[in-house]
């Protein structure tokens, strides 16, 4: 589950790293419009990778779907028998 936010947050401030990082190469001298405007494009592009990859990790998952009818954990001869699918 860490691992899923960790990716996630990752992907989001991506696109803030890129631009800083290109502001940064570039060293120009941009109205502010065009500042505020470029951030905004930065946090929809993040926000969209995130998106993206909630959908990804939401069907690519490891979910099986279970095939039959489910039998709950039980007590046999003193022993648990696990839950499990018939």
């Amino acid at each position: 589950m860490l691992r899923v936010v960790l990716w996630n947050l990752f992907l989001f401030l991506l696109p803030f790293f890129a631009l800083w990082a290109w502001r940064r190469w570039l060293q120009s001298r941009a109205p502010t419009a065009a500042r505020q405007r470029q951030w905004a494009v930065a946090a929809v592009v993040g926000a969209g990778l995130v998106l993206s990859s909630l959908v990804f990790w939401r069907f690519a998952g490891n979910v099986a779907t279970p095939e039959g009818e489910y039998v709950p954990p039980r007590m046999e001869n003193g022993e648990i028998v696990p839950g499990h699918f018939e």
